[in-house]
Formats: structure tokens, sequence, C-alpha cells
């Protein structure tokens, strides 16, 4: 039987998208609310437009106004988004697990969590670890969660913390890439991930902090998942910006290497924060204890 909502499915990205751009009047404050570029929100809309065969918005230069069609969209979308969020959050609520609850980054979990999190399991004895994973800092609700990896400054929840891993970025490549630039690295030669500037160090600020000019990226393939680019790196297909502590283990594997000279952006980048009144205090302790024993083992910055 189809599905009653075929005429949308491919579509439950992009609405949301619809929906920020309309309530905000502008593409760009909805990707820096999103957390995506302005051309992917341009691409979403301009996606949904051709797949309606009306425009939803009048754009006059810089300014966007909605039409008649898109104001009626924009309305039920924001209907529909605040039932399903009211909804979740009540389910939510009703679901809290025994245990602890930590979270942290797609990039954080995949790239450096998941290797350890059997160990990370063992030195919490009896007490289930719970992950959330979030794309942004902001989409975590701390009142469901008892530790934070906080990847930005330190303080962001005001609980106590421990330092982790300050922000040190590198170019990385297989070791059996050959560049195309040459001596240099050229537009051909770079993989993006789809940062926002606020949130990271990107190529334009490791270029900078180099004197060097930035290559025109403006047709550049942008990946959404850090942790993908990092995989394409190592198949061979370019040059990756790397954060130490989440290539260290692929380098010391022999599956990346460093090619580049390495950029020590922030101190304390990145902390483990965690609520002062857990109900398994215990637990919170040995989990301290194992990411101390962790950040010690962490190899240092590879050299020239």
């Amino acid at each position: 039987m189809p599905s009653r909502f075929r005429r949308i499915q491919p579509h439950l990205t992009a609405l949301p998208v619809f929906e920020a751009a309309a309530r905000l009047g502008s593409f760009t404050r909805a990707g820096e609310e999103l957390g995506i570029s302005q051309p992917s929100v341009s691409r979403h809309i301009a996606n949904l437009e051709d797949a309606l065969g009306q425009p939803l918005f009048v754009r006059d230069h810089n300014r966007l106004t909605l039409t008649s069609d898109g104001i009626a969209l924009a309305g039920a979308v924001d209907l529909g988004l605040s039932h399903i969020d009211t909804a979740y959050r009540k389910v939510a609520q009703g679901a809290r697990r025994e245990g602890l609850t930590l979270a942290c980054s797609f990039s954080f979990a995949h790239g450096w969590l998941l290797p350890r999190f059997s160990d990370l399991r063992r030195a919490a004895g009896d007490t289930p670890i719970h992950l959330v994973v979030s794309y942004w800092l902001e989409d975590v609700d701390l009142e469901d969660v008892d530790m934070v990896v906080n990847w930005r400054s330190r303080g962001w929840t005001e609980w106590p913390s421990l330092s982790l891993f300050d922000e040190v970025v590198y170019p990385v490549a297989a070791p059996t890439w050959q560049g195309k630039g040459g001596d240099r690295l050229s537009t051909k030669d770079l993989l993006h991930f789809e940062e926002r500037d606020t949130e990271f160090v990107g190529w334009e600020r490791w270029f900078a902090h180099l004197g060097q000019p930035m290559p025109d990226t403006t047709d550049a393939y942008r990946y959404s998942n850090y942790h993908f680019m990092i995989q394409a790196a190592m198949d061979g297909e370019g040059v990756a910006l790397g954060w130490h502590h989440l290539v260290a283990d692929q380098i010391a594997e022999g599956r990346l290497v460093r090619i580049g000279a390495p950029m020590h952006y922030r101190d304390d980048a990145y902390s483990l924060e965690y609520r002062p009144d857990s109900t398994a205090p215990e637990t919170v302790q040995s989990v301290l204890r194992w990411f101390r024993g962790e950040i010690a083992k962490t190899p240092e910055v590879p050299q020239e």
C-alpha cells in the first residue's frame, strides 16, 4: 500500500529548511540557525520549488518575500513541526532511562569514542552508558543528559568540567596520495566539511594562518559528515583538514599522514562537562578517570 505521505517523503529534509528561511526571511540566517551553508539552503529551497512547480519566495536582490503559496506552506510546516516537537519532548521525558547519558557530536562519536566505547562501558561497571549524538551543541537538551563533550569554549553548561583536547588542525591524506597542485595545495586537492565558520577551523583560517591565499572553492563538494570526509581522505580522494584528536589513531595506524603545517587554534577547545547533581556520582567519577587516562595516551602532534 502506498504511503500516505509519499508526496512529501522526498522533501522531509527540505521542509524544516524552508520553515527556517520563511521565519527568518533570509537564507543566510536560516543556514546559521541550522548549521548548514547558505548555498545548501538555496539548493533545498530550489529543489522544493521545482517539485511544487511554484515559487515560494519573491527574490529582490538580498530581500526575500514569501509568495501566497509560500505563506500557506510555511504556516502548515510550522504547525506540523511544532506538534511533532511537543510530542517528541513529552515522549522523551517519559522515557528517561536508568544509567548515565553522555552527549557528543557525530564527529567525536565516530572519530574518537567508537573505537573506545567498549572500554568505557567496562570502566562504568554495572551502570549503562547511553549516547546522545548531535551535529550541533545547541541541539542537545541538557535536561536529558548527565555529561556532554563540549566542542566550544568551556563553561557552556555552567557544570564542572574536565579539559579534553586543544584545537589543533592540519592537513591529512592517504600515504599514497599525490597532490594535483604541486608544492602547494590547490582547489582540486581539498576535501571540505560543511562546518560553520563560528564553530571550527576551516580551510580559510588555515591558509590565512600560513599567509597564503585561499584557493577558489565555490563549486567544491562539501561533506555534511566529517567522518565521511576523513574516509574519503583515507581512500586517496584528496586532502582533509583533520583535528588532531580525531585523526591521531589513523595516523598511528598508517592510514593517514600529515602533509601540512599544524595550526594550534584554541586551548581547552574540547571539554567534558558533567552534571553536579547526577544520580550516579560514582559512575561519573569512574568515567572522568577513564577520560583522563585516554587523554594521557593521545599521541603528540606529528612533526615534519
